[in-house]
């Protein structure tokens, strides 16, 4: 694809950015901050100070499930940490009340946001989804569109089930649908491409599920595969880079695959557009 048609159509503003800056800083801000004050107020006398570190601590847990939801890629781990911060301050527990609890739970969303922020890349900002499909994708899905147009109405489906539950975070439930997938059609450069994207969504969807680090080796697209992909391979390879490039690559294909072998499905596909431009857009 020519560069410019990898651009995001809405890139984030500088308001955007400095929100989200902020919001970074207010995780450990809100989580070290509440035992801070609580530390103090226990030096006072006040008995209170453990709700107020947990307090804190469950405000801290919000932001970086935010902070997690508007990224192109989600971390379930941390867009679960709300749920955690329930059980362990709101819950009753048999645990005794002390501070020790909230100085580790605030170190752990401090290592969370940091792996937030390397790992999965920038936040994104909302792209208006509309009726039809904008942008470099649209380039991308036209390209596609001929050899991809027999594909099954079922691996189709597949497709678009695969690429929703994806884009939702949920990883487990991709890996099943992936594992389904059986290539049967006539066409097999494209139906083994079509094919090697579910497998290689499987790889890592499975690995998102358990929050596994990249693997020493790992599925990419054979070179025979260059014109169904929407981004290409840069002349010096980098094995994290090359990694992130399958996985959205695969996701991509399947994209096409879902709007151009199966209309009816488009209408669950659509509202899944900003995540499909982020991908297109990312480096």
């Amino acid at each position: 694809m020519a560069e410019n048609q990898r651009e995001d159509p809405n890139p984030p503003t500088q308001t955007d950015n400095s929100m989200n800056r902020w919001l970074e800083l207010a995780v450990p801000g809100f989580s070290f901050g509440g035992i801070i004050i609580a530390f103090l107020l226990l030096n006072q006398g006040y008995l209170l100070s453990f709700h107020i570190a947990s307090a804190g601590c469950i405000i801290a847990s919000i932001l970086l499930a935010y902070l997690a939801w508007i990224r192109p890629k989600k971390d379930i781990v941390a867009l679960t940490t709300p749920i955690y911060a329930v059980i362990l301050f709101v819950l009753p527990s048999d645990l005794v009340p002390d501070l020790i609890l909230p100085i580790l739970y605030a170190v752990s969303i401090t290592i969370l946001l940091v792996r937030l922020k390397y790992r999965f890349g920038k936040p994104g900002t909302a792209v208006t989804m509309g009726k039809e499909l904008g942008g470099s994708l649209k380039t991308y899905i036209d390209q596609t569109r001929e050899p991809l147009k027999n594909l099954s109405p079922e691996t189709a489906h597949y497709a678009t089930l695969a690429f929703v539950q994806f884009a939702q975070g949920d990883y487990a439930k991709v890996a099943r649908i992936s594992e389904t997938v059986t290539g049967s059609d006539n066409n097999p450069v494209r139906d083994q491409c079509v094919a090697r994207a579910f497998i290689i969504v499987k790889e890592h969807a499975a690995l998102l599920d358990k929050a596994l680090p990249r693997p020493d080796s790992y599925l990419v697209f054979n070179p025979e595969y260059a014109d169904l992909l929407a981004k290409q391979m840069p002349p010096i390879e980098d094995k994290d880079h090359a990694f992130y490039l399958a996985l959205d690559n695969a996701l991509l294909l399947l994209y096409s695959a879902a709007w151009n072998g199966l209309e009816r499905d488009r209408p669950h596909l659509l509202p899944r557009q900003p995540f499909a431009q982020k991908l297109m857009s990312s480096e």
